[in-house]
């Protein structure tokens, strides 16, 4: 009977060591806002109202973040571990992790509706575990890309990809399958907005 209960007492031990050194080792990240742009409003961690995004950049927020935007609307987000994410017009998503462990940065972003462009800088100290969920799927990003990817219910979730060194030597230049140069790929985000804009417009 004694052995036993020293075996749950180290156990249990164990578990909460375990615990607290995992506790130590992840540290939650911050998102600044870096410019916004017309309707943006965002949702903070275990609240329940939208307030409105300022207007002055600089603002921050954590993880469990949801920022939505409406028409002709915009908002740049500059991710500590140098990741930029703009958020085009009629978008919805949420900033469901961005914590470090060690020397791993795990962002992971859930797009409902709408689109935003990721960029993945090169040559920072932390390898990332970067993935953007949508409905119908979930990508991945790696060191040096560019990313576009859009959502909704109205629309076939896509994915446009490019690569930051690529475009930044050439300009309009490709490097992969599905790499669109930056007026390209606005002039692609502005005709979708047209599309969303039309669709709820009210009946005469």
């Amino acid at each position: 009977m004694k052995i036993e209960g020293f075996l749950i007492a180290s156990i249990f031990l164990i578990f909460v060591n375990t615990l607290s050194v995992h506790a130590q080792s992840t540290q939650k990240l911050d998102v600044t806002i870096n410019d916004a742009e017309g309707d943006v409003e965002m949702m903070l961690p275990n609240t329940f109202n939208w307030i409105p995004v300022p207007a002055e950049a600089g603002s921050i927020f954590s993880e469990g973040t949801r920022i939505r935007t409406g028409p002709f609307s915009s908002v740049s987000l500059v991710f500590a571990d140098s990741s930029v994410v703009m958020v085009d017009s009629f978008t919805f998503v949420t900033v469901e992790e961005f914590f470090k462990t060690g020397n791993v940065v795990t962002t992971r972003l859930n797009l409902i509706v709408g689109s935003i462009v990721n960029t993945l800088n090169e040559g920072t100290q932390y390898e990332n575990k970067y993935k953007v969920v949508t409905p119908t799927s979930t990508t991945t990003l790696s060191e040096g890309e560019i990313k576009k990817i859009v959502a909704g219910a109205m629309y076939e979730d896509s994915v446009v990809t490019g690569y930051k060194m690529q475009a930044d030597s050439e300009g309009a230049g490709s490097k992969g399958a599905g790499y669109l140069p930056e007026e390209d790929a606005s002039e692609i985000a502005r005709e979708q907005q047209r599309q969303r804009e039309s669709s709820i417009a009210p009946a005469p």
